[in-house]
């Protein structure tokens, strides 16, 4: 009978591996040669991630070539990994299982729905993955109500998976200090409502409006971010976003979807009030509604434009309230949640915790 007092020798894949990848350091550091980090990288990565996580990086070119490297990784006892679309590592999950009864941890960031698209996937999942995951990983409240959905027992989804690592995001000065902006970060694109975001924005100017747009991205809407009060600054590496955080004093991300949207986390950790559309999946994590900032009531320009003038009229006194509110909520997604959930996987399996030998 297998033995279930086995010294955890975990395998964790990151797909993408962003900023927020980050988390995973306090696990490297204490388990060591417990451990085995593997990951692919982002389109565009982050250039000091390896030298801040300081430790090894096993980097596959695709996800998929985790099957080829099978027997390198054939004694692992836990694995976490990301997703459920790649063959690659559903064969490698069920070649673990099979060889060394190793337990399986699903990481998943997509929010529920309701729709259609997600009733087809509780199927699938119910009949395909329902005996192969052991656990599943998730960022909040929305992912643990998918995966409820899908019909994964509520002990077993476990939260604390995304983040803002306090190296990078934390706040730097006094509120007081910071320019009348609002500040967007990420891709300009019509998944993250770029279109309305600058249709709002120049009605707010038009009508008066006072505060500044400054945008940090890049992508095929990006000819629209252009204008009177608007700043483009392009793309911009993690740890000049938190420079820029800092300064701001309302993040907007207002996007037709979004799966949690970390931006939120990282803004609230440097003190940001928020203003979030219902579709981000963090807001119902991050976000308390008047007191941290406002949900969008509707996806319009004309809303965006309201909105605006409700953060301008705003005394300092409630825009620093709010902002404090936002510190103390991000510091539920530090590195520190991410390491406890690691530790509540090995005690669920029975694992134990001594470095190896």
């Amino acid at each position: 009978m297998e033995d279930v007092n086995r010294t955890v020798k975990a395998l964790i894949f990151w797909e993408g591996f962003p900023s927020c990848g980050l988390l995973v350091k306090k696990v490297l550091d204490v388990y060591a040669d417990n451990v085995i980090f593997i990951a692919t990288k982002s389109a565009v990565p982050f250039r000091a991630l390896e030298t801040i996580l300081d430790h090894d990086v096993i980097w596959l070119d695709k996800p998929d070539d985790i099957w080829a490297k099978r027997f390198n990784f054939s004694d692992r006892n836990l694995v976490i990994h990301t997703g459920w679309n790649h063959k690659g590592w559903i064969k490698y999950d069920k070649f673990v299982k099979k060889r060394n009864s190793a337990k399986i941890v699903v990481v998943s960031d997509n929010n529920y729905t309701g729709t259609l698209r997600q009733y087809l996937g509780a199927l699938y999942f119910r009949l395909n993955f329902s005996q192969l995951f052991d656990a599943a990983f998730v960022p909040g409240k929305s992912g643990v109500k998918l995966l409820e959905f899908f019909g994964m027992p509520t002990d077993k989804i476990v939260t604390g998976n995304y983040g803002a690592h306090e190296t990078l995001y934390h706040v730097t000065g006094d509120f007081v200090h910071r320019k009348n902006e609002f500040l967007y970060v990420g891709q300009l694109n019509h998944r993250k409502s770029t279109d309305i975001l600058i249709e709002g924005f120049k009605q707010y100017r038009n009508n008066g409006g006072r505060w500044n747009l400054r945008i940090l991205g890049s992508g095929p809407l990006e000819s629209l971010c252009s204008g009177e009060g608007i700043v483009n600054d392009g793309f911009t590496q993690p740890h000049n976003v938190s420079a820029y955080m800092n300064s701001a004093k309302v993040l907007v991300l207002v996007s037709r979807h979004d799966n949690w949207g970390t931006v939120v986390c990282e803004a609230a950790a440097c003190g940001m009030n928020l203003l979030l559309s219902k579709h981000v999946g963090a807001r119902e994590d991050i976000l308390e509604e008047t007191v941290n900032g406002l949900t969008l009531g509707d996806l319009s320009a004309d809303d965006v434009c309201n909105s605006f003038f409700h953060f301008e009229q705003m005394s300092d006194d409630r825009m620093e309230f709010g902002s404090k509110r936002s510190i103390e909520i991000a510091a539920g997604y530090r590195s520190e949640n991410y390491f406890s959930a690691f530790q509540k996987f090995i005690k669920q399996f029975g694992l134990k915790e001594r470095k190896l030998d």
